[in-house]
């Protein structure tokens, strides 16, 4: 870090002015230099570069204008919305433009049917908030700008918050994404309701810092606001003690909504300021530590919170007395920053993540770099999930004293990384960290990452010189245009050898598995033959394997376990292709009860990888199909969420780093084992649901929570698909936070269920099925503790051996209607007025003995055939495949995860996506050219072709 002197702005030359403000209007066209000065830093003042321009649209079709006329001048840009970023990552480098969003603040879409919202960039968060709460809705993610800041810049930094301890970062809650690429194109990404389409590049852009272009509409998802809320404070002599209580409280199972400590400078800045909220000013540290749920059952929790504080030195806890109370709280935390402009000229914000087990050690290691540089330190932090903010107090006029701030800075960026931190946990690395990049990913990993940034931004103009250190990713006025896959894209169906006669395909197999019975270690290579996977010791057996793949031109399938149970995967050759599995890297390796998190080989199943967490009290939420039998490999490669992900989030949101083996062979370690982390862009979500198509999964480092105290399921039956859809709306008006919300239609079995999953304390799990009886207005089944888990699970099992597996996306406010359109494929007599809402599918002249299953809370509707062994009892192999896809794609499209043999001989082809706009089709392109990155040869399996 060091202090940047404003020099006077670059100038753009008229033609080029005229053009924006043609399309803007001249009045927001800024270039008088007393006007720039506003623009030439954000949050992090040590950073100053005056921008050419500040251009401000005021709608997408604006923006869109705007970049594209910058795109023809080859003229750098970056976005910005409120400017209260704090890593210079708002700074027009290079004499670039920048392109402001204040005047894009409109909230397009309130859908408290959905829980979701529709906003453009510019809408502040706390806004948002305020325009849901009327509905019982939240927008979770709330950092300590959120008064200012902007949805767009909350985006580009994956911005966390105080409460995203429990409800996690940005990444979690953005759906879906409307782009304007950096040279002017569209891309429309995601969107609730729909099936996943590939790789998650919603994932990829959230957290990228500006550099792959700009959000110019931001689909998100709404949390139910919950009616019981208790805040403790708990003071102690240091923040090191603290720490200790932290770790305590996290250790014991328990999951605040909050935990944050506030060090004594801070305080007694905070006092001083016109933000006082109460704080004694004589502790050497306040613990802010905040639960929420339904009133019942949260008193035990806070109570236990409060014993564990004295336990660990706290000389006093108490409780806000009240709304006020809590508020004050609060604002004293959330305004820390702007208090401490009281107590020196200059303040270095910093931000690095570590285990919250190393948190007393990481302190105490700032506070003697602070005494032993003689700087004074002020800690206010993230202490729930180990998000530090040492704020360095300096003067920038003075140099010496400057010189020692860059000293201390870096010698507490090294404490954070040796502890098994990372350097950045929400504020990003923008220009101040880029010099950490290295310190935290191999250079192979960095080459990985600006490989994204050129995909996105061949000639590097959008947000220059920002994440990525010098000499990674593409120069600003390079050469790299066009670099990459043609218009047809990355990789074809010649590239996988299917340009080559089945005989020489064959034969390059055979000669590929001779070999690596030669390189492999014993046992890898399956006596029977190239039918069934070979299975490498470790992930350099993998990286030779993918090696020698791509010298004998043979495509690999990835192959995880319990995803395919005997079916055959859509896109299989038979024969042709290397099957690469992961069945012997079966080692846990590393379990930190303490930080909640859990490191394993691929090969884990989910079954063993339960049963050695539950002895500490601990669990993965996951239920995808195939149950415990599921590798946890196979688990994160396909993505595919269970019944569990509406109250948990999806596997994604629970991974914390992996290992991958690319297509070239490479090994990419990313990530890391901390729950925070914004350091580069995010090739962790990338990995998760590719599919195969980026690599093969060694590692995966996840997140854990604790195991619920009590669980009960509460179902009911309904006779048709339009009473379904009013008790859903009923059930979801409660607010009630419910783990699981499914409807389920069977042959045989008269009327629609809806299952309700309840976890908690007992407490709470009564108050839950109190506060659904009453609009459920019916009896109920419930069942208890094991019943209720050997339930679910049974489920979740029995949908991975069907013979055919269908799913689609729909919004969840109209999947009951969508459900009533594939009623007869169950059986005549199941449900009262089969087809009713979208209208009867096509004729079958017979039921196919088909179960549906529908997600009430996120819309995951799935069509189920019988297993194998059940398949004689329907004859299903006797209908006409080609007249069961007419039908159902006349109600949604939909992905095909297995396909009765019977239908592949008789040449009925998988159904075919409907027509996409040039948006969609741009966001194809894009991880088209992604996935040639990761496999230059083209032999791994595209996202589209089923599970691997």
């Amino acid at each position: 870090m060091s202090s940047s002197v404003p020099s006077a702005p670059p100038s753009l030359s008229p033609s080029l002015v005229e053009g924006l403000q043609s399309a803007v209007g001249e009045a927001a066209v800024i270039t008088e230099a007393d006007r720039l000065l506003v623009y030439e830093s954000d949050g992090l003042t040590q950073y100053r570069v005056p921008p050419a321009a500040v251009v401000l649209p005021a709608s997408e079709t604006e923006l869109r204008e705007v970049i594209r006329i910058l795109a023809q001048a080859d003229h750098p840009f970056v976005m910005r919305g409120a400017g209260t970023g704090l890593s210079g990552g708002a700074l027009a480098m290079d004499g670039g433009v920048v392109v402001g969003t204040a005047r894009m603040g409109r909230i397009l879409e309130v859908d408290p049917a959905n829980r979701r919202a529709r906003v453009e960039p510019g809408v502040v968060n706390a806004s948002l908030t305020r325009a849901t709460r009327v509905h019982g809705l939240i927008y979770a993610p709330d950092p300590s700008s959120q008064s200012a800041c902007t949805l767009g810049g909350n985006v580009a930094e994956n911005s966390g918050g105080p409460h995203c301890l429990k409800y996690g970062v940005t990444s979690r809650y953005v759906t879906g994404l409307h782009l304007v690429l950096p040279d002017g194109s569209e891309a429309r990404l995601g969107g609730m309701g729909r099936e996943e389409e590939g790789l998650d590049l919603v994932g990829l852009f959230v957290g990228s810092e500006g550099c792959f272009g700009a959000a110019s509409e931001i689909e998100v998802s709404l949390v139910p606001e919950l009616p019981g809320v208790r805040t403790l404070l708990a003071l102690f002599e240091s923040v090191e003690t603290a720490g200790v209580a932290v770790t305590a409280i996290m250790a014991r199972g328990l999951l605040p909504a909050a935990l944050e400590i506030v060090d004594r400078e801070t305080i007694r800045a905070v006092e001083a300021s016109a933000f006082a909220a109460g704080y004694p000013t004589h502790v050497g540290a306040a613990l802010v530590v905040e639960f929420d749920g339904l009133e019942e059952g949260l008193d035990e929790e806070v109570e236990l919170a409060a014993l564990l504080c004295r336990e660990a030195g706290a000389e006093e806890v108490r409780m806000a007395a009240s709304d006020e109370e809590r508020a004050a709280l609060w604002q004293g935390r959330k305004k820390a920053f702007g208090a401490m402009g009281r107590i020196a000229p200059d303040l270095l914000v910093q931000d690095a993540t570590v285990p919250r087990s190393q948190l007393p050690a990481v302190l105490a290691q700032i506070a003697e770099i602070g005494t032993r540089y003689g700087l004074r330190v002020a800690n206010v932090f993230h202490a729930g999930d180990g998000n530090l903010h040492p704020n360095l107090l300096f003067d920038r006029r003075d140099a010496e004293e400057l010189a020692r701030v860059e000293a201390a800075s870096g010698e507490i960026m090294e404490a954070c990384i040796q502890a098994g931190g990372t350097i950045t946990g929400e504020h990003g690395v923008g220009v101040d960290k880029r010099r950490y990049m290295h310190r935290v990913y191999s250079p192979q990993v960095l080459r990985r990452m600006g490989e994204m940034k050129e995909v996105f931004d061949p000639r590097g103009r959008c947000n220059p010189g920002k994440v990525l250190p010098d000499g990674f990713g593409p120069p600003w006025g390079g050469d790299r245009e066009g670099k990459g896959p043609g218009p047809e894209g990355g990789r074809s169906a010649e590239s996988r050898g299917g340009a080559s006669p089945p005989s020489s395909a064959e034969a390059r197999l055979h000669g590929l598995v001779a070999r690596l019975q030669e390189v492999l270690s014993p046992g890898a290579v399956a006596e029977e033959g190239p039918a069934h996977p070979v299975c490498p010791a470790g992930e350099e057996e993998i990286a030779a394997a993918l090696r020698l793949a791509a010298e004998h031109r043979v495509p690999v399938r990835p192959v995880g376990q319990g995803l395919e149970r005997g079916t055959e995967p859509v896109g299989v050759s038979p024969g042709t292709e290397l099957r690469l599995g992961t069945g012997r890297l079966t080692a846990v390796l590393d379990h930190a009860p303490e930080d909640l998190q859990v490191r394993v080989s691929a090969g884990v199943s989910l079954k063993d990888l339960s049963h050695a967490l539950a002895s500490h009290g601990h669990w993965l939420p996951a239920d995808p199909p195939g149950g415990g039998e599921v590798s946890m490999g196979g688990l994160v490669a396909t993505g595919v969420s269970g019944p569990l992900a509406a109250g948990y989030g999806r596997i994604r949101d629970q991974l914390l780093g992996l290992t991958l083996v690319d297509g070239g062979g490479q090994v990419l370690s990313l990530g890391g084992r901390v729950v925070k982390n914004v350091a580069g862009f995010d090739l962790v979500r990338l990995a998760a649901g590719s599919r195969g198509a980026l690599g093969i999964i060694t590692s995966v480092t996840l997140r854990l929570f604790p195991l619920p105290l009590r669980e009960r399921t509460v179902v009911w039956s309904v006779p048709d698909p339009d009473t379904l859809s009013e008790l859903r709306d009923a059930l979801m008006a409660t607010g009630v936070p419910l783990a699981a919300l499914e409807a389920a239609v069977e042959p045989r079995v008269r009327g629609i269920a809806i299952m309700a999953r309840l976890q908690g304390s007992a407490e709470a799990v009564d108050a839950m099925t109190r506060s659904l009886e009453a609009p459920a207005g019916r009896a109920a089944r419930v069942l208890e503790g094991e019943a209720s888990r050997g339930w679910w699970a049974a489920r979740s099992e029995r949908e991975a051996r069907g013979t055919l597996l269908l799913r689609m996306g729909v919004l969840p406010s109209e999947g009951p209607r969508h459900l009533g359109a594939l009623l007869p494929l169950v059986g005549s007599g199941s449900v009262e007025g089969e087809g009713t809402g979208a209208g009867p599918l096509v004729p079958l002249g017979r039921p196919l003995g088909v179960s549906l299953a529908l997600g009430l809370l996120d819309g995951r509707l799935r069509t189920l055939a019988p297993a194998k062994g059940e398949v004689e009892e329907v004859d299903m192999n006797g209908v006409p495949g080609g007249e069961v896809v007419s039908a159902l794609q006349a109600v949604s499209p939909l992905r095909v995860v297995r396909w009765p043999r019977a239908w592949r001989q008789e040449g009925v082809l998988p159904p075919v996506p409907p027509p996409m706009g040039p948006p969609r089709a741009r966001a194809l392109r894009l991880q088209e050219e992604i996935m040639a990155r990761f496999d230059p040869a083209g032999l791994l399996p595209g996202p589209w072709e089923g599970l691997p």
